[in-house]
């Protein structure tokens, strides 16, 4: 073949057409699993199961095999998944599930390419470590083939592309595969995937090269819009349209680790473990010891483990996958380099739904460089959006007037009004927002001291101090404390009953003005039912109200438990003078487990009222604030991301306990190790 060529159909009708034998080199990165729906019949990617999505690329490849030359190579890029979206939910180990399968078909794999991305996608994720990498499987069907092995990382960017298929990848990458090839004249690079045809243009810039190699490409594509963007993208004039053609394919089976293997218990910390194997029979023997009565109920249902291997292979990948079936979720596989290759290590916890693992993730987090001061002075927030998420739904609001302002003439104190409503509202400041919603203190009722770990379900509660038992009875609850600049600013808005966040008709807020002195009780100047005027903030900028504290549930869940058999209440007798749509609500105001909810701020007077109290905790449950979303690096700095660059063994181990020991340790480990940092890559 002299020209480059798009073959335009179904993948398998595609390769079909192809001769045996006749591609040098394969590139691709196919559909990923559940993904997104490209909107046409039989595509790839919307399985039923991950057994059925690798069995179909199984069958896919297996035709693919065929048309490599004896010599060829085929580089697969291909991302994991996590069985659900949200909560505690097991990484599937796709990538490596399919490598084990391929092998099975009869595929050779020569090597794991961990592809590092420094501009990976910021997340959100507090309760793991954000994904930085995808692996790049490197694929030959005999062992003589044209594969240069150059080491098994790669450092490479994500490349910005104006078109919504996002998932393509970058062209350096491309680059950097074909280089470890010995390419010649006349060869053919084939892309079963070619999406937005990265390869051909990969393809056709070595052709233009100073010392260019005559190699062509075949791209095969079945979407039309995509078509579209090939051609654009490099020109490519020759296009077959393929019909479809059916083919066979079934759900792989799973396989189980080999019933030889003599469990290994890993009993050192009832609360987390960190060990690092160096080898595989090691790894696999601990693995086996999961399944032990004794390893379970030696180690707390919060307990975290890492478990690495540092001279680790495939069956190694594959049958981590397997611990959801011992009751475990996989939470991480963070890959440690050296720079040239890598070692797995992989962060479970138990599938339990009594209670949420331990994970400090400030701890680790990468300390923020400094951000540009913006001049708030100049800025206008009239008419800026309010989406209160406060609530069982949603609502929207607009900025009416700005009362009061910090230091930097940022807003501090803001009137909103909500379609007819209005509410007085406190603003965090965006360079102190986390730190402030994460600031209640818990002190020992007897000495008064600060607790390190306000509440454990696991365990008998006493002060470290003075070892009162706490969270047993009434008198004995630890006072629940809010910063006090924090506290006093929100306390001078309050007037009468009214509370600071509480939205009411514009009528009872002026009531409500005439029964106080205080200084924000004249907001005559407010003209509610005024339009606002136009924003000078930037463009999708906003503020959302939301729970002024980060409480944590299970704490929230013992105290109002306490309350509760304090006033002889069952959950029941709560139940029956609440509206009827409270019904299965209450019960898990009560739990403290993964089915635990902390009541919205709106129904805390409805908890005061029938628990005939007046706490400081419900009035932090209360509590709610104003913060401004906008795109800017966390003030605690950045989730360090799943990809470690060290050779310090010791070390790394000792930063990965810090995610999960009680305070009172991690304090000592500072002081003995000083400040230990998680090592990005350079």
């Amino acid at each position: 073949m002299t020209r480059d060529l798009i073959l335009n159909g179904d993948v398998y009708a595609c390769l079909n057409q192809l001769e045996n034998n006749s591609i040098s080199v394969a590139i691709t990165s196919p559909p990923y699993w559940k993904q997104r729906d490209y909107g046409y019949e039989e595509q790839i990617g919307q399985e039923k199961t991950p057994e059925e999505y690798i069995g179909r690329l199984v069958a896919v490849y297996n035709k693919l095999r065929d048309k490599l030359t004896e010599d060829g190579l085929f580089f697969l890029n291909v991302g994991d998944k996590y069985l659900n979206r949200y909560g505690k939910s097991h990484l599937l180990q796709i990538p490596y599930r399919l490598a084990y399968n391929m092998v099975k078909d009869g595929w050779i794999l020569l090597d794991i390419i961990m592809w590092y991305k420094p501009n990976h996608m910021p997340s959100s994720v507090k309760d793991r470590l954000a994904n930085t990498f995808e692996p790049i499987l490197v694929f030959a069907k005999n062992q003589n083939n044209i594969y240069k092995n150059k080491g098994s990382v790669v450092k490479i960017p994500l490349q910005p592309t104006p078109w919504k298929h996002t998932a393509t990848y970058p062209e350096r990458l491309v680059e950097e595969m074909l280089m470890r090839t010995e390419l010649k004249n006349g060869n053919l690079v084939l892309d079963p995937f070619a999406g937005t045809g990265t390869t051909a243009v990969v393809v056709k810039n070595i052709r233009n090269n100073l010392t260019p190699i005559k190699i062509n490409s075949v791209m095969i594509e079945k979407g039309e819009e995509f078509l579209k963007i090939i051609k654009q993208r490099t020109g490519i004039k020759k296009i077959e349209k393929i019909d479809h053609i059916d083919y066979k394919w079934k759900a792989v089976t799973e396989s189980s680790l080999n019933n030889n293997i003599n469990p290994l218990l890993i009993n050192n910390d009832n609360r987390g473990e960190v060990v690092i194997f160096e080898d595989s029979e090691k790894f696999q023997s601990a693995l086996k010891g999961l399944n032990e009565d004794s390893f379970k109920s030696y180690h707390r249902d919060d307990a975290l483990y890492f478990f690495g291997v540092k001279k680790w292979n495939l069956d190694d990948l594959y049958f981590i996958h397997k611990i959801f079936d011992s009751g475990y979720v996989l939470r991480n596989m963070i890959v440690s380099s050296d720079g040239y290759n890598w070692y797995p290590i992989f962060m479970f916890a138990s599938n339990s739904t009594r209670v949420a693992y331990k994970f400090y993730l400030d701890r680790v987090r990468i300390k923020p460089k400094t951000a540009e001061k913006r001049e708030w002075s100049k800025e206008s927030f009239i008419d800026t959006k309010v989406r209160d998420i406060s609530g069982k739904k949603s609502k929207e609001g607009r900025i009416i007037d700005v009362l009061s302002y910090y230091d930097d003439k940022f807003p501090k104190i803001v009137a909103v009004q909500w379609n007819g409503y209005g509410s007085i509202e406190f603003v965090l400041h965006p360079e102190e927002d986390e730190f402030l919603m994460e600031s209640l203190s818990f002190l020992c009722p007897k000495c008064n001291r600060p607790l390190e770990d306000p509440y454990d379900p696991m365990a008998e509660n006493k002060c470290r101090n003075c070892g009162t038992l706490l969270f047993t009875e009434k008198s004995n609850l630890p006072i629940m404390k809010e910063p006090e600049n924090l506290a006093n600013s929100i306390k001078e808005l309050e007037c009468g009953d009214y509370i600071v966040g509480q939205v009411i008709d514009f009528e009872e807020y002026e009531e409500s003005k005439k029964q106080t002195s205080s200084k924000f009780a004249d907001l005559d100047r407010i003209n509610w039912g005024a339009s606002p005027g136009a924003r000078k903030v930037m463009l999708g900028e906003y503020f959302t109200k939301m729970r002024l504290y980060r409480i944590d549930q299970a704490t929230i869940a013992q105290y109002l438990t306490i309350f509760r058999e304090s006033e002889n209440l069952k959950i029941s007798e709560i139940v029956d003078n609440l509206p009827k749509g409270y019904h299965h609500t209450v019960g898990h105001w009560f739990r403290k487990d993964f089915g635990g909810s902390i009541p919205i701020p709106a129904d805390v007077e409805k908890i005061r009222f029938l628990l005939k109290i007046e706490t400081p905790v419900l009035k932090v449950m209360e509590r709610t604030a104003l913060k401004f979303q906008t795109v800017k690096s966390s003030i605690k700095g950045r989730n360090p991301g799943d990809f470690i660059e060290t050779d310090d063994c010791e070390s790394l181990e000792t930063i990965l306990k810090l995610l999960y020991l009680p305070p009172n340790e991690y304090l000592r480990v500072i002081e003995s190790y000083g400040d230990l940092e998680w090592k990005k890559p350079k």
